[in-house]
């Protein structure tokens, strides 16, 4: 037997033979639609377990991982029971890391990153005290809304619209 060294140029699928592929799909699939749709099913129920199976898993092993840092050496007390962590304390120590951690965080009084907390820290406050003003403002709105009070609801509007401005400026920030 001789074996061909080249390939036989295929055609490419013409329009026919693509409907006619398409067709005898259809065909197959009307023929023996309830054992794919059984397919399917299980298939994906078969999935589903799966997932349980490996979420179970999950949760068994950070269970187990939470037991084992409560039965480490500073969490157990002299008879060996496991008891709560302990509390952190502030005391100077506390206040001593902070002040060492400050000092790397902010090198100097004059320097750009206390002026990046320090703003911050107002724009915070500012956001807080318009988010408060917004929902009183909100409230009016819906009473004259409700109410009937056209004028009062216009000008609420118009005050609501203003306030947007530098509450939109200051959530950016």
């Amino acid at each position: 037997m001789v074996v061909q060294s080249k390939l036989l140029f295929t055609a490419p699928p013409t329009e026919k033979s693509v409907k006619e592929l398409i067709s005898v799909l259809t065909d197959l699939y009307l023929k023996h639609r309830t054992r794919v749709s059984r397919a399917v099913y299980l298939t994906l129920f078969v999935a589903l377990l799966g997932r349980i199976y490996h979420a179970i898993s999950e949760q068994k092993a950070a269970a187990i991982q939470q037991a084992e840092l409560l039965r480490r050496p500073g969490t157990t007390s002299k008879d060996g029971d496991i008891k709560t962590r302990k509390r952190v304390e502030i005391n100077r120590e506390f206040f001593r890391n902070l002040l060492r951690l400050l000092k790397i965080v902010i090198p100097g009084w004059k320097s750009k990153e206390l002026r990046l907390l320090i703003s911050h820290s107002i724009f915070l406050v500012v956001r807080t005290l318009i988010s408060l003003y917004v929902a009183e403002l909100d409230g009016k709105l819906v009473s004259s809304l409700v109410r009937g009070k056209g004028q009062a609801f216009f000008k609420g509007i118009v005050w609501w619209m203003v306030v947007a401005i530098p509450a939109t400026f200051t959530n950016s920030m």
